[in-house]
């Protein structure tokens, strides 16, 4: 599955009840956004936070995990590695 964007209220409305069924996986800043990943049982949602408002701007659900690649940036596997 490609990217699908959550664009009308309803669908953000949809989105934030998925949240509440998903694992947050990881998170990550990016201007004046927080964005949060998100793992449900077979696909991804990344959520785009307004920093200072703490309002969900968008979102994006997926399947494909190159879209993971910003995320992975982020974790620190030294702990793992020690």
């Amino acid at each position: 599955m490609k990217r699908h964007q959550f664009t009308t209220i309803e669908e953000v409305r949809e989105a934030h009840d998925l949240l509440k069924s998903g694992a947050l996986v990881a998170e990550r800043k990016q201007g004046f956004y927080k964005i949060q990943l998100y793992q449900l049982s077979s696909f991804y949602l990344e959520v785009y936070r307004h920093a200072h408002f703490n309002v969900i701007i968008k979102v994006n659900r997926f399947t494909d995990t190159a879209y993971l690649e910003p995320f992975l940036k982020e974790i620190d596997l030294t702990s793992l590695v020690a």
